[in-house]
């Protein structure tokens, strides 16, 4: 029985989701809020033991769109969201800044691999995102923001090694010498689908302590809305198989790193809008998994998906 309702908790991924949210309102966890990374690792642990090895030797053919990818959304989102915080002033103009020069987020790449997409490619997004906004987003934000923004670069890489690669070195070893592990892939979806479930709790535990939550809700909602502004790009240039798994990388934008630059370059008060937008892009990310790969696909096509990628 538990197993079963493994198996079965990613198709109740978008419920699920919600109703953490609800329940961030009415009992928020700080402790969980602060120790949300420790979810993420999770997350990226489930992903990677799901990702067999012919998948990563694929990104040799996929150089370009990986390279797409990467730098586009950095291109397009950081002066969109430079231009929405021109509607807005103080601490939550700084914080939309921060967001347009953020990585891809962590959990997209869970998210993808629930969707159907191609987890590997969102993995190689991911690495090589992180690494410009490491380097690139301080700069951006002193230039955008009028200040020397002090961002600590290698704060960013150690929660990225510690975050994603030791948890994806762990799941990749093991699935490249465990085969059975293809066995229990729907295990897994559930385990990574919970993941997502909880990180949704953490977030909305952290943005229901935020101050000016009005103005950060409405800065976080029309970001959200204007990086459907690349991904309309990626769908009419991508090929078909490519789609799903390149518009979740470049809408879902890591929470946790704009909240870290926000906070370092223009104090604590910045980082709200980066935790109401952590809960949004979440919560869409579970509704997008949930539409592109719904239950009665996932149990009656399970080979057909694995097999595409």
């Amino acid at each position: 029985m538990p197993r079963r309702l493994l198996r079965g908790a990613s198709g109740w991924l978008l419920p699920l989701a919600a109703l953490a949210a609800v329940a961030a309102l009415v009992v928020p966890s700080g402790e969980l809020a602060r120790r949300s990374d420790l979810v993420l690792a999770a997350l990226v642990l489930f992903t990677a033991l799901g990702i067999g090895p012919a998948q990563l030797t694929a990104l040799r053919r996929r150089k370009a769109a990986v390279a797409a990818l990467i730098l586009a959304p950095f291109a397009v989102l950081a002066p969109v969201a430079w231009l929405i915080g021109r509607l807005f002033s103080g601490a939550v103009r700084d914080g939309v800044a921060a967001l347009g020069v953020s990585s891809t987020e962590i959990a997209a790449v869970g998210l993808v691999a629930l969707s159907g997409g191609s987890a590997g490619l969102a993995l190689g997004a991911l690495a090589g995102s992180l690494v410009v906004s490491a380097l690139a987003g301080p700069v951006v934000l002193g230039a955008l923001g009028g200040t020397g923004a002090d961002v600590a670069v290698a704060g960013l890489v150690a929660r990225f090694a510690l975050v994603v690669v030791l948890p994806l070195a762990l799941g990749l070893g093991v699935r490249a010498r465990l085969s059975l592990l293809e066995g229990v892939t729907g295990e897994l979806q559930g385990l990574s689908a919970l993941a997502v479930v909880v990180l949704v709790y953490a977030a909305m535990s952290a943005a229901n302590e935020a101050t000016e939550l009005a103005a950060a809700a409405g800065a976080a909602a029309l970001f959200l809305a204007a990086s459907a502004l690349p991904v309309a790009f990626w769908l009419a240039l991508a090929p078909t198989e490519l789609r799903a798994t390149g518009a979740l990388v470049i809408e879902l934008r890591d929470f946790a790193v704009a909240a870290a630059m926000a906070a370092q370059a223009f104090g604590p008060s910045a980082a709200t809008v980066s935790g109401v937008y952590g809960v949004m892009m979440l919560l869409l990310g579970a509704a997008a998994a949930h539409a592109l790969n719904p239950p009665s696909v996932r149990a009656v096509r399970p080979g057909e998906r694995s097999s595409s990628r």
